[in-house]
């Protein structure tokens, strides 16, 4: 399975210098996004309360509900907030399972790959986010993590989309 995460999303090489201030790591820079992300928060009168957001699966759901909001007034995800909201759930999910990202496509720009070998998991986060402002509760962002750890305890590989 190794072979098809990298045919599929093929490692890119990583920069020779890394400029001053900018993350040395696909996950360190997913970390910092998903730090941005709590930060969006911190002041009064948010959306969400940003200190529901410890890297929980349980603090999926105040972010699910926030993007009921946008489901539900027909409003579109700005680009800026769908790539910090992609990375707080993926770092909820890097924190529980470990892991690594990868490049992919243009629906998920990036995936997070858990275990190794044939029993790999690939997560891909940002279709999902954007998918439940576009379609709803059938995108659930609960649901969908909940659907990682049975396939992590029973070593298969897969691929959630």
């Amino acid at each position: 399975m190794v072979g098809m995460f990298r045919k599929l999303f093929g490692a890119k090489p990583e920069p020779a210098a890394v400029p001053e201030g900018m993350p040395e790591t696909i996950e360190q820079g997913m970390a910092w996004q998903a730090a941005d992300f709590i930060d969006a928060f911190s002041p009064a009168g948010s959306p969400i309360d940003a200190t529901r957001l410890d890297y929980s699966e349980a603090s999926l759901e105040p972010v699910d509900a926030m993007l009921d909001d946008f489901h539900r007034q027909g409003a579109p995800l700005p680009d800026d907030l769908h790539f910090l909201t992609s990375a707080y759930v993926f770092e909820v999910a890097r924190r529980a399972f470990g892991g690594r990202y990868m490049r992919s496509d243009a629906d998920n720009p990036f995936v997070l790959v858990i275990g190794e070998g044939a029993a790999e998991i690939g997560v891909c986060v940002m279709s999902k986010v954007r998918g439940r402002v576009v379609n709803g509760p059938e995108d659930s962002l609960p649901f969908f993590y909940a659907g990682i750890a049975p396939l992590v305890a029973a070593g298969k590989g897969a691929m959630l989309i």
